[in-house]
C-alpha cells in the first residue's frame, strides 16, 4: 500500500522531495483540484450523453485540458503557472456555463470554491494574487448573474433533470470547498506546531546558554590559570627531570583545553549544518578514529575488535558519524579497567531496511545507575576523576537526534558499559 501510494506520489509530485512542508502540502492540494477537475469535466461529457444534451463538450475538455496542463506543472515544479492557468480556465469554464445556465442547476455555486481555491493556492506569501483571483470569480458571478444577453449560447439543462445537475454542482462544490478549509486548518495548525516546536528549542537554547557561559568560562580559566601556574613552577625548576615533568603536565592541560574547544565546535557546527548523506563504510571510520586516537594516553592497554563486516555500506553523514565513534571509543579508552585481566572494547554494527545501529561495548569500569539517566546532559561528568568537558555524551545525544535517530546506554558499574546508536539507512538492502 505504502509503495503504491508512493509511486503515485511521484508521478503526480515529481521524483524529487519537496523540502518545504507547506509547498509540498499546496502541491498536493494542486493536484487533487486538478483530478477533480479531470474527472467531473468526464463526469458532464458521460451524464449529458445519457440525458441527451450535446454541443456542451467543447467546455468540458476544456476543463480537463486545464487540469491535465496544472498536472504537468505541478509535476515540475511551475506552481505559480499552474496557479495561473487552472484558476483563469476554471473560472472561464464556470463564468460560460453559468452565463447561460438556468439557476436551477446551482452553476454559481463553483465561483465560491474558485475563490477559496486562490487563497489557498497561493497563500500569505502572493496574498495580491489570491485577492486578484477571488475578485475575478466575484466579477465573473456579478456579469453572468445580471447580464441579460448570454455571450455564448449553449444547450442548457431541461427542467426536468435539473435536479440531476443541482445534486452534481452543490456535492462537487460542497467537496471541494470542505477539501480546500481542511487544507487551511491542517497547514494553521502545522504552523502552530513549528511555531510551538520553535519556542521550546529557543527556550533550550537559553537555557542551555546560561549554563554555557558558566561552565565555558570555568572549563577555560582552569586549565589557563593551571599552565600559568606550571610556567612559574617550571621556573623555580632545578634539574631537567623536574622540568620535563612540569612541560608534560602543561601539555596535558593543553590538550584538555583543545579537546573542550573542539567539543564546542563540535556542538556548534551540529546545530548549525544540515544533515549530509553519503555512502560509509562505518568499518573504514571506526579505524580512521582509532589512528586519531592513538596518542591517547592508555589507548592499546585494552583488545579492540572492530567487529563491522568491512563490506558494510550505509548512508549517513559521515562527519557526525566520525563525532559519534571519536566520543564513544575515546570514553571506552578513558575509562577501561586496569584491574580486569582482559579489557577489551567491541564495535559492531547491524542494519535493516530502514534503520542500521552502531554499538560499542567494554568491559571497563562502568557507570553507577545513579549517573546514567543524567549521562546525556551537557556539562554532566559521571566521574569525579574524569578529564573530560562534560561535552561529549550530550554531542552525541544531540547528533543522533538532528539525524532522526537515538542513543541508548546500558551499564554496570565494575563490569562494562554499552552504548547503542541507532540511525536512519537510507540504503536499499539487496
Amino acid at each position: 500500500m505504502s509503495s503504491s501510494r508512493s509511486r503515485l506520489s511521484r508521478l503526480l509530485l515529481g521524483p524529487d522531495r519537496i523540502e518545504s512542508h507547506l509547498e509540498y502540502k499546496t502541491a498536493v492540494l494542486r493536484a487533487g483540484l486538478a483530478l477533480l477537475a479531470t474527472a467531473v469535466g468526464l463526469l458532464y461529457i458521460i451524464i449529458d450523453r445519457i440525458v441527451g444534451i450535446y454541443g456542451n463538450e467543447v467546455f468540458y475538455l476544456g476543463a480537463i485540458a486545464s487540469g491535465m496542463i496544472t498536472l504537468i506543472l505541478n509535476r515540475y515544479r511551475y506552481y505559480r503557472a499552474a496557479n495561473i492557468i487552472f484558476l483563469s480556465a476554471i473560472n472561464l469554464t464556470i463564468f460560460l456555463f453559468a452565463d447561460n445556465d438556468p439557476y436551477y442547476t446551482g452553476i454559481y455555486a463553483y465561483f465560491i470554491c474558485t475563490a477559496l481555491t486562490a487563497f489557498a493556492l497561493f497563500g500569505y506569501k502572493d496574498i495580491y494574487s489570491a485577492f486578484a483571483f477571488s475578485i475575478l470569480s466575484l466579477t465573473l458571478f456579478l456579469i453572468a448573474y445580471w447580464n441579460d444577453n448570454s455571450l455564448i449560447v449553449h444547450e442548457i439543462v431541461p427542467p426536468e433533470r435539473a435536479e440531476v445537475y443541482l445534486t452534481i454542482n452543490i456535492t462537487v462544490s460542497f467537496i471541494t470547498c470542505v477539501a480546500i478549509i481542511y487544507f487551511l486548518i491542517k497547514t494553521n495548525r502545522r504552523s502552530e506546531e513549528l511555531l510551538d516546536e520553535q519556542n521550546k528549542l529557543l527556550a533550550k537554547a537559553n537555557a542551555e546558554l546560561d549554563q554555557f557561559a558558566y561552565s565555558v568560562s570555568h572549563d577555560l580559566r582552569a586549565p589557563l590559570s593551571s599552565i600559568l601556574g606550571l610556567i612559574n613552577v617550571y621556573g623555580l625548576s632545578k634539574t631537567a627531570d623536574e622540568k620535563e615533568q612540569v612541560i608534560s603536565l602543561i601539555s596535558s592541560r593543553v590538550h584538555k583545553l583543545d579537546q573542550f574547544i573542539r567539543d564546542i565546535l563540535n556542538h556548534s557546527r551540529n546545530i548549525r549544518m544540515e544533515v549530509q548523506y553519503e555512502q560509509v563504510k562505518p568499518h573504514h571510520l571506526v579505524q580512521e578514529v582509532l589512528n586519531q586516537l592513538n596518542h591517547m594516553k592508555d589507548f592499546g592497554k585494552q583488545k579492540i575488535e572492530n567487529l563491522i563486516p568491512e563490506e558494510l555500506t550505509v548512508e549517513t553523514d559521515r562527519n557526525r558519524l566520525l563525532i559519534i565513534l571519536s566520543n564513544l571509543i575515546s570514553n571506552a579508552v578513558k575509562y577501561y579497567d586496569p584491574c580486569k585481566a582482559e579489557p577489551y572494547i567491541r564495535i559492531k554494527a547491524d542494519q535493516n531496511r530502514t534503520h542500521w545501529t552502531l554499538t560499542i561495548s567494554d568491559n571497563g569500569i562502568g557507570i553507577e545507575n545513579e549517573h546514567v539517566k543524567n549521562l546525556f546532559t551537557m556539562f554532566y561528568r559521571a566521574h569525579s576523576h574524569g578529564e573530560g568537558s562534560g561535552l561529549g555524551l550530550y554531542i552525541v545525544h544531540e547528533i543522533c537526534r538532528k539525524m532522526g535517530g537515538s542513543v541508548t546506554v546500558n551499564s554496570q558499574y565494575g563490569m562494562g558499559t554499552e552504548f547503542c546508536v541507532t540511525l536512519p539507512n537510507n540504503t536499499k538492502i539487496k
